[in-house]
């Protein structure tokens, strides 16, 4: 027996690292695909990934279908060992159905083996991933199922089932759940605002692969883009939550560098960064002094908006130390209008001029219709009374998830005066015709 562990990891990645998006197993030749004459034509219609999705999850097969095979061990010719560290399980397989179904399964099946270990996704994702394959049931109950199936949908390319987990998250989207939800999400979506830069994806020679891969981050990017809007408005909530502590230092970044970050008090998130600060110092062994925790933090701890305290809160916040001595000077000087101790340089102007803006009030922009939590109120928005104008409505993101070398969707795309020469270019060949 031989096994095989996923050949997009490298000897540097932990075990409990996410994989970024560009580290497919897709190099390795395709063992087969749904054109290819060695798989049975009832295998491409029986588990076919474009077909549409099913809101209800229950599944009617037809007498003409083939038999379930999930969990079916006598036709069984492949093992999967999937989970992070300790926690595996064993899930039988078909390399017919599942070749099938997935460029990624047709990479990890081509080679010459009984079993393939999955050591880089959580086993209830990898057991969503397979059911939602042989067409049974999944089970999206909880938080931590529906992140680590979207996990699974995103790294196997399947677009249906990352739709799927998307809309149940949004679902069940409040402060705790977000903050459960945008732990290494950077790594799922195109283009996360404030995300950790990346080299670009590599060109992939499957035009289905690079299709699916456009569609899960379109729904990743939408999923996050609601999340952080959650987080804007319970900020004080996900702020105090004990798994603020368990975020990354890019995740944590994505969170308070946000000017719509809406706090009751600038204090909370000072709080919140000195607890991060203690947290990843014990974490690492170091001491607990004023200096280390300033290094975990770099230049987050200048995220919080100190001249908008004042008085005895003002003096709170200094003393959490989040700041330099001779920067904590300057705040002071400014708060009380004396002259600065040092000359202040662009830098220095720029940073006390930040601290001293008052946070935006209205959210950054409206949420992505996803679930019904994310419907906007039925209410139409009243004018004011100062002036009989309405209020400026709120900016309606763009995200794509048709293909774009599609013809129907450039036609859709095309301006009215690209519509308009067209049809007078049409006019002058009938014309002289």
């Amino acid at each position: 027996m031989t096994v095989v562990v996923n050949p997009a990891r490298t000897e540097e990645e932990d075990i409990g690292s996410p994989i970024p998006p560009h580290s497919h197993p897709l190099d390795l030749p395709l063992a087969s695909t749904p054109d290819d004459p060695m798989i049975s034509p009832q295998y491409v219609d029986y588990i076919s990934p474009t077909s549409d999705i099913i809101e209800n999850e229950s599944i009617e097969i037809s007498p003409e279908s083939p038999p379930n095979l999930y969990d079916d061990e006598t036709q069984s010719d492949i093992v999967f060992v999937a989970g992070i560290n300790d926690d595996t399980y064993r899930f039988p397989g078909h390399r017919r159905v599942l070749a099938a179904t997935s460029p990624v399964f047709a990479a990890l099946l081509s080679a010459k083996t009984d079993v393939i270990v999955v050591d880089y996704i959580d086993h209830r994702g990898f057991e969503n991933l397979l059911r939602y394959y042989y067409c049974e049931p999944t089970q999206l109950t909880t938080v931590h199922t529906a992140r680590s199936t979207l996990d699974a949908a995103y790294k196997f390319l399947c677009p249906q089932l990352t739709e799927r987990c998307a809309r149940k998250l949004d679902e069940m989207l409040d402060a705790e759940v977000a903050l459960d939800i945008i732990r290494d999400l950077r790594f799922l979506c195109a283009r996360l605002p404030g995300a950790a830069s990346a080299p670009p994806l590599p060109a992939l020679s499957d035009d289905r692969a690079a299709r699916s891969l456009a569609q899960c981050a379109s729904w990743c990017d939408m999923l996050a883009h609601n999340t952080l809007l959650v987080l804007d408005d319970n900020a004080d909530d996900a702020l105090q939550h004990e798994k603020l502590e368990d975020l990354t230092y890019e995740d944590l970044a994505l969170v308070v560098k946000r000017d719509t970050l809406r706090v009751s008090n600038e204090l909370v998130l000072i709080e919140a960064l000195s607890r991060w600060s203690t947290s990843i110092c014990k974490k690492y062994k170091r001491e607990l002094t004023p200096a280390n925790k300033r290094a975990a933090l770099g230049e987050l701890s200048y995220c919080p908006r100190y001249l908008l305290l004042q008085g005895d809160e003002l003096e709170r916040a200094f003393g959490f130390e989040l700041l330099e001595p001779m920067e904590r000077a300057l705040v002071l000087a400014r708060a009380r209008k004396l002259s600065a101790p040092i000359p202040v340089g662009a830098h220095q102007e720029n940073l006390l001029r930040r601290w001293a803006r008052p946070r935006p009030k209205d959210p950054a922009a409206a949420p992505v219709k996803l679930s019904p939590r994310s419907e906007p109120d039925p209410e139409e928005q009243q004018p004011t009374k100062l002036c009989g104008r309405r209020p400026k409505r709120l900016k309606h993101p763009k995200y794509q998830i048709e293909d774009p070398n599609l013809y129907n969707t450039y036609k859709k795309r095309r301006g009215c005066c690209a519509k308009f020469t067209d049809g007078l270019l049409r006019a002058f060949i009938c014309l002289f015709d």
